[in-house]
């Protein structure tokens, strides 16, 4: 473990405002200090190693359609990210208005979603969002062992990473493209993701702070999900929601994340085993996103993503947001329903996306951290600053 990370091992939350003599943080500058501490420590044991952005990426057009009632162009892109060892390839699915918008596009990026339902492209086109998705088979694909074949592996062998890691690098080689495009307005770039590119996503914008809008939706255990708490809508320990044992099982998904975190619980996941000892939580995922903005879209009858250890993480995190005086930035949305990213979840994450970043007015009912908010799953609190 990182030296700068003070941890006491609790089934609480995580209290990220130690520094790392044991004292409690009293200025925003410590926070960015302990972020630093915190990427580094998740780098070692959770993701891996990435590497940095690539020399030279080179791009070439594949189709160009219109679809949506010649509404909305659908254009496939081949981009080549030049690795360390060979290059990486693999295709992005744009969607964007066929009519000129009065403003620069928002753009979406989004793994592995390359069948977006046309109401969800019409939507994000009318309100002046592209939409970018983009393939994972060729680079990363998600088998664990034909991903060791994938051009990510092969382009850089001497890095720890895994595929969570390897689908966030793409998701941010696809914001290194957008840098060049004139009518797109970068500065508003939303990364989002569904279930298991959820958990991408989330690494992505933990990541590169070109990221000014993170999204993950339903991403449960290995993203916005607490390690440490499980439960249902009712509360903890009522119901089974997936454990870091279960899934980085090695009859799943051992290949996500790095295998030695598969220690800290069991492969069955029916009862509590290590969890208290890893040394952050999901709340510490979602704080490393501060201050740029976090939304959360999840499903209240999505038991399996653990609904109960994604909100108590949630507003966990948004006490680092409380602290850098910006827990606006912070929010959540539930909805009735189980496991999908529905179009309702898309209109929060873009309502969210035009409040924050374009000035407009809120339309969903997407939830900030209250003043006096009653907490679950942690007793401390944010400290006030001397900023």
């Amino acid at each position: 473990m990182s030296e700068k990370i003070h941890f006491e091992p609790t089934w609480e939350l995580p209290n990220p405002f130690y520094k790392a003599d044991g004292s409690i943080m009293s200025t925003k500058a410590e926070w960015e200090e302990k972020r630093k501490a915190y990427l580094e420590l998740l780098s070692e044991m959770y993701y891996g190693k990435m590497p940095g952005r690539p020399q030279t990426l080179t791009v070439s057009e594949l189709s160009n359609e219109t679809i949506c009632q010649n509404t909305v162009c659908h254009k496939v892109v081949r981009l080549c990210a030049q690795g360390e060892k060979a290059p990486v390839f693999f295709n992005v699915h744009v969607y964007r208005p066929v009519m000129p918008c009065e403003e620069k596009l928002i753009p979406v990026v989004i793994p592995a979603a390359d069948t977006l339902p046309g109401e969800i492209i019409s939507m994000a086109a009318e309100q002046g969002f592209e939409i970018c998705s983009f393939e994972i088979a060729e680079a990363a694909p998600d088998d664990k062992e034909k991903i060791w074949e994938g051009g990510c592996a092969k382009a850089y062998p001497g890095y720890t990473w895994r595929a969570l890691a390897m689908w966030a690098w793409l998701q941010s080689r696809v914001i290194d493209w957008l840098e060049t495009q004139k009518d797109i307005d970068v500065t508003k770039t939303v990364v989002t993701g569904h279930s298991r590119m959820g958990k991408a996503a989330l690494c992505c914008g933990i990541y590169d702070e070109r990221a000014a809008v993170v999204a993950p939706a339903g991403s449960g255990c290995g993203g916005m999900a607490s390690m440490r708490l499980s439960g249902c809508r009712l509360g903890e320990n009522i119901g089974l929601s997936e454990r870091i044992g279960v899934m980085l099982n090695k009859e799943r998904f051992p290949y996500w994340l790095m295998e030695n975190v598969a220690d800290y619980g069991t492969p069955d996941g029916k009862n509590r085993f290590r969890e208290n000892e890893i040394p952050f939580d999901a709340n510490i995922l979602g704080a490393c996103v501060a201050p740029r903005r976090l939304i959360l879209v999840e499903g209240l009858d999505d038991d399996w993503i653990n609904p109960f250890g994604t909100q108590v993480s949630w507003l966990a995190a948004s006490e680092v947001f409380e602290f850098l005086g910006v827990k606006e930035h912070s929010a959540i949305h539930y909805r009735e329903g189980g496991h999908a990213y529905t179009k309702q979840d898309w209109s929060v994450v873009l309502d969210f996306t035009k409040v924050q970043l374009c000035g407009k007015e809120k339309t969903t009912g997407y939830k900030s951290m209250r003043e006096n908010e009653n907490k679950a799953g942690y007793s401390w609190r944010c400290p006030k600053t001397n900023d």
